[in-house]
């Protein structure tokens, strides 16, 4: 029942969708009418400006931290990693948009900072190299979920965590194949 207790909490706090109610609060629009129509971080700041993309994605990646914490408080270890998967679950497939909303990043990333900061620096070298040589934040995130997987693996085995880690970052691949097309056509938008 205390698992079952985890999934739920955990799942409804990460269907909050930040970029969502920060463009209908504060702009009186509907970020998924715009851009790429991803609710995320990176959305709200080509849209919204800096401040919007910064208060995005501290409230994504607070909202998972948040989540462990309190999984973790209920069932130790295991709870832990259920939060960690149903908080990013949640921000993915939010009930609050119809089971559409963000591709998870900074909602995974808060997880990981919580669950594990040494692995959690490490895959954000990653998309810091990547994003810095190519200014491209997709290529980034899709770059830092490949590192993760196999990565990931290596470190800790298969293990609770890395079952979790591994079908997260192949969902978090799967929410960027329109990315994966505009990038080999070199049509993905840089940012500046």
């Amino acid at each position: 029942m205390k698992y079952l207790l985890i999934c739920v909490i955990a799942y409804v706090i990460g269907s909050i969708p930040a970029g969502y109610a920060i463009g209908k609060i504060f702009f009186k629009k509907d970020i998924r009418k715009m851009g790429s129509g991803n609710v995320g971080s990176t959305n709200a700041l080509r849209n919204f400006g800096k401040l919007a993309g910064l208060g995005t994605f501290l409230f994504d990646f607070l909202k998972a931290i948040i989540a462990c914490l309190i999984g973790s408080k209920i069932a130790g270890e295991n709870g832990m990693y259920l939060a960690m998967f149903f908080v990013v679950i949640g921000h993915m497939y939010s009930f609050i948009l119809n089971f559409k909303a963000g591709k998870g990043i900074a909602t995974i990333f808060g997880t990981l900072v919580y669950i594990n900061p040494v692995f959690a620096l490490t895959l954000f070298a990653v998309f810091l190299a990547v994003f810095l040589t190519s200014r491209i934040v997709s290529l980034a995130s899709i770059s830092a979920a490949f590192v993760a997987i196999f990565y990931g693996l290596y470190k800790f085995g298969i293990t609770n965590f890395t079952i979790c880690l591994v079908i997260l970052a192949l969902l978090i691949l799967y929410k960027h194949k329109d990315n994966f097309k505009r990038l080999i056509k070199g049509e993905e938008k840089k940012i500046f």
